[in-house]
């Protein structure tokens, strides 16, 4: 995909001087949207433990991020336990 942006000269003038520009944008770019998704994750895990008591707040984000949910605990105790 190609995209097309305008930027101040000054900062126009400071990314030309970099060594591969496309490279740099890219990972420049790849950081910011990790960066995006670590604070909105924060932000959910901040959110979920309001109203918890302080135990249930230590463990509220352990799997933030993952594609667990309520059935996979259901089956992991089942299996555990039956």
């Amino acid at each position: 995909m190609q995209l097309a942006i305008e930027l101040p000269d000054e900062l126009g003038e400071q990314l030309l001087q970099q060594g591969n520009v496309v490279t740099f944008v890219q990972e420049a770019i790849k950081k910011m949207l990790l960066k995006q998704k670590e604070t909105n994750t924060l932000e959910k895990i901040i959110t979920a433990k309001k109203g918890h008591s302080p135990i249930t707040q230590s463990f509220i984000g352990v799997l933030a991020g993952s594609n667990l949910d309520e059935r996979d605990y259901k089956k992991h105790l089942e299996d555990k336990y039956l």
